[in-house]
């Protein structure tokens, strides 16, 4: 009996524990807190170093990481700008918001990041290198302002971080004595690769690290009829290794912008009076599974993105090693700042995990893909691949195989049975189930690339190899 009492007591310690480190982290976000997402557009984790990548591509965001919580394993909803960005600032999957490229036939939902922080007095600015993500494209219309490609000045390169880094100086010399919520989206590493020549210079002839030309070659992965190596609408990308060293040398120029950025907040006497958040759209696929750039591809390369957050006044580096996905922001912000999470979002807080809890057995990240549909259901240790083809099915051990090239599911018939119980969890949520998705597509899917836009965006979009 008394041990029983003890072992009562013990678990009630344990808990008050971990509430009184919740609640210690609250103050370090002050009640006139501010907040900045950085975006690098088609950042992939294992290109960072700080996620490990050798090659010195991000010095300055892995300085920022020592005093950060770094989230080890982070994979966005969707690898596309547009319907990326819907997931961040709604909280929900794009089989929910519905916010594509290029029908764009749903309107973003009301109640998005920068909706509930106006009516919270925050003072909102959005600013984006490439009209995918901007109210061109139908995402970030709630910011009380918004700067974007196809509003600003010629000044740089088309899409230089130096014309972005322009306009949030301007708008910050307005804002500094408010509370804001400021997005600020790079176009690096996202093709085109205009980085200045000393960047490039860093990478340009060697071989990149694990570089392997036989594990990009095409024709050698299993589901080859979908495996298109060129999708149609995109441009040709360099030769390879020539297009990782670009790319590389194009990371670190955004890397550059993220600095430029954290130093003017220094300068302003800021920094230790924001949430800072590092975080990416999508990553980028160079034929890894077939293929080339993002939008199609849904493994690793595409799907794991790196995610960053500085707390006010920073903190000891810490790992979160469990899954966590895109839609988690906006529910982790209504955490931070004591704001009452919108009933339409469908991630979960992060601070429970930056505390120490774990989410359970149950716990998953779901990221889908453009045509051909398919979708991959991530947990801990495996991740299971459903195309729309009812027979093609994969399942990786991402202990043994991080990046997701040997079909194990012959070995594991019941983790795969497990994980396609998730995804029916998941469909069972969605206004339009995506089992219907996977049994052929729906029309946005088949939408001609460019019908529909605004006018002016689709010449933008073609100088980022989108439309041609």
């Amino acid at each position: 009996m008394r041990r029983t009492a003890l072992a009562a007591i013990g678990f009630l310690v344990a808990l008050l524990i971990i509430a009184f480190a919740v609640v210690h982290l609250r103050p370090a976000v002050h009640t006139d807190a501010n907040l900045i997402i950085v975006v690098l557009d088609a950042a992939r984790a294992d290109r960072v170093g700080c996620y490990g990548y050798p090659r010195p591509t991000t010095p300055n965001i892995d300085l920022l990481a020592k005093e950060s919580v770094l989230f080890a394993r982070h994979y966005c909803q969707i690898p596309f700008t547009t319907p990326s960005t819907a997931s961040l600032f709604t909280g929900q999957h794009p089989d929910t918001h519905r916010v594509t490229y290029p029908a764009l036939e749903h309107e973003e939902p009301q109640e998005t990041m920068a909706a509930v922080l106006n009516q919270r007095g925050f003072d909102t600015a959005l600013f984006s290198s490439t009209p995918c993500a901007s109210p061109a494209m139908g995402v970030g219309t709630h910011f009380q302002e918004a700067y974007y490609r196809r509003r600003m000045p010629d000044e740089g390169p088309g899409f230089a971080p130096e014309s972005l880094l322009g306009q949030f100086r301007a708008w910050l010399e307005i804002h500094a004595d408010e509370r804001f919520f400021a997005y600020v989206h790079f176009l690096p590493p996202h093709s085109p690769y205009q980085q200045p020549r000393e960047m490039t210079d860093l990478f340009a002839g060697a071989d990149p690290p694990g570089y392997d030309p036989a594990a990009l070659t095409p024709g050698r992965f299993e589901f080859p009829v979908y495996e298109e190596t060129q999708p149609p609408n995109l441009a040709e990308p360099p030769p390879l290794p020539e297009w990782l060293n670009l790319y590389d040398a194009n990371l670190r120029y955004g890397d550059w912008a993220v600095a430029e950025l954290v130093e003017m907040l220094r300068d302003k006497g800021l920094l230790d009076n924001t949430v800072l958040v590092v975080t990416a759209d999508h990553g980028e696929a160079f034929g890894e599974h077939g293929y080339i750039w993002h939008s199609h591809a849904i493994h690793q390369e595409a799907a794991r993105i790196p995610l960053v957050i500085r707390f006010p006044h920073g903190r000891r580096q810490q790992v979160v090693d469990t899954p966590t996905q895109t839609i988690d922001l906006f529910p982790t912000i209504c955490d931070l700042f004591r704001l009452p999470i919108p009933d339409g979002v469908q991630g979960a807080s992060l601070l429970p995990l930056i505390e120490g809890k774990h989410r359970g057995e149950g716990a998953y990240a779901i990221t889908t893909s453009l045509q051909p549909r398919k979708y991959m259901v991530r947990t801990d240790h495996f991740a299971l691949l459903l195309y729309d083809n009812p027979t093609w099915r994969a399942l990786y051990d991402l202990e043994t195989d991080p990046e997701e090239r040997r079909n194990v599911i012959a070995d594991h018939p019941e983790e795969a049975a497990r994980l396609h119980g998730m995804f029916e969890q998941y469909v069972q949520t969605q206004p339009q189930p995506p089992g219907a998705s996977l049994g052929g597509g729906g029309a946005q899917e088949k939408t001609p690339a460019g019908d529909g836009l605004p006018a002016g965006v689709k010449e933008q979009l073609k100088a980022l190899g989108y439309v041609k």
